[in-house]
């Protein structure tokens, strides 16, 4: 009888809390029977499936009749939806990924829909920088070393520390290849501002021991085995990763105390989008509280500030800012000052990171 109560009892506290996180999210009642008549979400991402899967399980169990389809592509996806529209093939209703210049291209073009979802008022200024267009989440970027290569007394928490063991390190520094990437552009771009007269002090002597690579996982990967000692501006999802057992006894990593870029992670309904209704119900799950926690699962990093350091398994931006401070954040947004001067700072960049 005891077990029996004690089952009860757990359902019933499963279902309340199933309920009271679908409350969380709010909606317009023409739109969830308007998606009724939908076939389904199509959603163009730079997110491997595991960081959807709690986000979907959420939105599936308040919203059961819309099927989501997700995808994981890089720049690709930019150029696959122009195709798509314009043959008026299916194509994203909801399109979720960084690359600032891209997103500013695409408003630019006409495709973001100027939805005004019902979390507005919930979200901070900054994380809705263009109409229609929002934030998923605010991603650090951080430092990763080796503690085998890199001895605990000079372990680096800042660009300013790896710069000065860089001499020691000759070929064993890496970072994103700005000049082929264009994350990584803006992410040397914004510590830049955010750094005035540093760039000799402190860049210039990272580049010349540094080898540059396409992709942070390359980076994280490369750090592990030792083939690098420290990567510089890893993407903040692979703090899930670094901070496994194993992996804890060969690196360490911190948030660079000279600025740590948090970039925004965009958001936005397509004009070519098949299903707009069932996409908004999306958008709102995503930027919902429940959603941000859901999302944050995986390792991203949510911004809302009722989103606790508790809420969440890894981090949230306000804990992010009680551990390092509101003047070391760096808001990686959307600059036209960067397109306007792409050529001049990539090769600003390139002579840093050439080999000497």
């Amino acid at each position: 009888m005891k077990a029996l109560l004690k089952a009860g009892l757990t359902v019933c506290f499963t279902v309340a809390g199933l309920f009271s996180t679908q409350a969380e999210i709010k909606d317009n009642p023409a739109l969830v029977e308007a998606s009724k008549a939908e076939k389904g979400v199509l959603v163009y991402s730079n997110l491997e499936p595991e960081y959807w899967e709690p986000v979907l399980e959420l939105f599936a169990s308040k919203y059961p009749w819309i099927k989501v389809a997700t995808t994981n592509m890089g720049g690709d996806l930019w150029e696959k939806y122009y195709a798509e529209s314009s043959t008026k093939t299916r194509t994203a209703d909801l399109i979720l990924t960084g690359s600032a210049d891209r997103w500013l291209e695409f408003a630019d073009k006409g495709e973001i829909v100027d939805y005004v979802s019902p979390h507005t008022p919930d979200l901070p200024a900054w994380s809705r920088p263009l109409p229609g267009l929002y934030t998923a989440s605010t991603d650090p970027f951080i430092i990763a070393y080796n503690k085998f290569l890199i001895a605990k007394d000079k372990a680096p928490k800042s660009l300013a520390d790896i710069a000065r063991l860089a001499p020691g390190l000759k070929g064993k520094i890496s970072t994103y290849d700005a000049a082929a990437n264009p994350l990584g552009l803006s992410l040397f771009w914004e510590w830049n501002k955010a750094n005035p007269g540093k760039w000799d002090e402190v860049i210039k002597p990272i580049g010349v021991s540094s080898r540059p690579e396409r992709s942070a996982g390359t980076i994280r990967d490369k750090v592990l085995t030792g083939e690098y000692a420290t990567g510089i501006f890893l993407s903040g999802v692979n703090i899930p990763r670094l901070s496994r057992p194993d992996a804890q006894k060969v690196v360490d990593w911190a948030f660079p105390a000279d600025g740590t870029p948090l970039v925004l992670r965009g958001l936005a309904l397509t004009k070519a989008a098949s299903s707009p209704n069932s996409a908004k119900l999306l958008l709102d799950t995503l930027l919902s509280r429940a959603g941000q926690i859901a999302l944050a699962k995986g390792g991203v990093t949510p911004y809302r500030a009722d989103v606790k350091k508790e809420d969440v398994p890894f981090f949230s931006y306000s804990a992010i800012v009680d551990q390092i401070g509101a003047k070391n954040v760096i808001v990686v947004g959307y600059d036209r000052d960067l397109m306007a001067n792409r050529e001049a700072f990539t090769a600003k960049w390139k002579d840093a990171f050439s080999a000497k």
